[in-house]
């Protein structure tokens, strides 16, 4: 799928007719960036080692083929040029087109696929229909994130791909901390956003939660690199928007100017912690489960609150389902300690059954999940 690439050439040039700054709001026949002189902290000696240092950590860097995830902003833009440069096997941009937009969200596909072409990278779209897609209880957001996620996984499938890479970045971590603390969340949600997680073996990376977003389009700019901007990002009636245009600057002019360092090293921090719990689950888990659907009850009394609610969350989660809140968790547990039959209705309609001994996770039509 991917082309060849020229790893001697020094700098990408803007692509003809996709002059495409911050301030056009996504529509094309913006100024043409001018290439300045470009600063050590953002040369490719600087991008490399920082780039491939993380590509090794998270084990990709000697693979043969990877896919970028690539919607046409200054963070997904930057995470394919520095793909391009740094890696040295065959990459293939992925475009998910959501169908929301209209003639804009066909420019932002057309500047991807330009932009991967002129980087030697292979391409592929797939759209999808948010409006018509969303779930019962799910919000525009949620129903974007569910269908980019299922685009990733078989699209990957489908081209033989172990590795995606993603283009969060560190002011990414830091919204998500801060949006997971105030909605309520335990050490998972603290965590914010992991470097590096796997759903039917495919493994999800982000290699640029080291880069700043302000830096990553500062290292387009430099090199006279368009990018483009996603008008939906100005809408504050989002939470996430809200968080990082208002309620992030507010704090960080009011209360502390390093916050979004601090909340990104927060979730990094707690990042070690959540390993250790979910080696903690996941041996529990095994110790309990006779299958991946259902768990012995006698074994499940003899652990504590906290390590019940530990098999529960692990359950649903090899199970795929939505995560219950903690009340509705610690109730389960309090079921399981006290009452050796009853009926639970798990948030997404799964209902789990306890008698016999035993506590079945099935499906709204009666079927064993």
């Amino acid at each position: 799928m991917a082309g060849s690439k020229d790893k001697h050439t020094p700098l990408f040039p803007p692509l003809a007719g996709w002059s495409i700054t911050a301030h056009d709001k996504g529509r094309p026949g913006g100024v043409t960036f001018p290439v300045h002189n470009i600063p050590f902290e953002l040369s490719d000696y600087v991008l490399r080692k920082t780039f491939t240092e993380c590509a090794s950590r998270q084990g990709w860097l000697n693979e043969e083929r990877i896919i970028a995830a690539v919607s046409g902003g200054g963070d997904s833009a930057s995470l394919l040029l520095m793909a391009a440069k740094f890696f040295t096997g065959h990459i293939t941009a992925l475009h998910v087109h959501h169908g929301m937009r209209g003639k804009i969200a066909d420019e932002d596909e057309e500047f991807v696929k330009s932009f991967a072409e002129s980087l030697g990278c292979g391409f592929v779209s797939e759209r999808v229909s948010v409006y018509t897609s969303r779930l019962k209880g799910e919000s525009v957001e949620e129903t974007g994130r569910r269908l980019r996620h299922e685009c990733i996984i078989r699209t990957a499938k489908a081209l033989g791909v172990r590795t995606v890479l993603l283009g969060h970045n560190r002011d990414d971590l830091a919204e998500t901390v801060l949006f997971n603390l105030l909605r309520g969340t335990g050490i998972r949600g603290a965590v914010g956003i992991t470097e590096t997680t796997e759903f039917e073996g495919v493994k999800l990376c982000r290699p640029l939660l080291a880069f700043r977003r302000g830096e990553l389009r500062e290292l387009l700019r430099v090199r006279g690199i368009s990018w483009r901007e996603d008008c939906t990002n100005d809408d504050e009636n989002f939470t996430r928007n809200y968080i990082r245009r208002k309620l992030l600057p507010e704090l960080e002019e009011h209360i502390n100017s390093q916050v979004i360092e601090h909340l990104a090293d927060f979730g990094q921090d707690m990042r070690i912690i959540r390993e250790r719990e979910d080696e903690e689950s996941i041996r529990l888990f095994t110790e309990c489960a006779e299958s991946d659907s259902v768990l012995d009850m006698k074994k499940l009394r003899r652990l504590s609150g906290r390590e019940k609610a530990l098999v529960i969350r692990e359950a649903g989660r090899k199970l795929s389902l939505r995560t219950l809140s903690r009340e509705r968790c610690d109730n389960l547990a309090g079921l399981i300690a006290r009452s050796g039959r009853f009926t639970f209705q798990w948030v997404n309609g799964v209902t789990l059954t306890a008698q016999n001994g035993k506590l079945t996770f099935n499906d709204e039509r009666g079927h064993q999940s």
